[in-house]
């Protein structure tokens, strides 16, 4: 004769399968979020393509060699900036100042 189990038992053996699914779940949509960054890795933002990584008066900047789109790290570009002083860098310099506020 088996025992039928208890109120207590159930709830408790409900609430930790519970528990189970969440927390697979947690896992899934972690392992998927890290996927998706890893697919976008030194990948172009405008086309897409490999992106290289150039130095640029000892600064690393990614290049795309396919539609010759430079990117920036956080820092890179201000630290380009301030090695150079033309009229140009005013432009970028304001640029800069106005994405900031965005």
């Amino acid at each position: 004769m088996t025992e039928k189990p208890s109120r207590n038992e159930e709830e408790y053996f409900a609430r930790r399968e519970a528990e189970l699914v969440q927390e697979r779940r947690g896992a899934a949509a972690e392992a998927a979020a890290k996927r998706e960054r890893e697919s976008h890795y030194m990948k172009c933002p405008k086309c897409g393509y490999d992106l290289h990584t150039e130095e640029y008066h000892g600064i690393e900047v990614d290049r795309c060699k396919e539609c010759h789109g430079v990117w920036f790290d956080a820092g890179e570009a201000e630290s380009v900036l301030e090695q150079e002083h033309s009229t140009i860098s005013g432009l970028f310099k304001s640029i800069l100042h106005g994405v900031r506020r965005s």
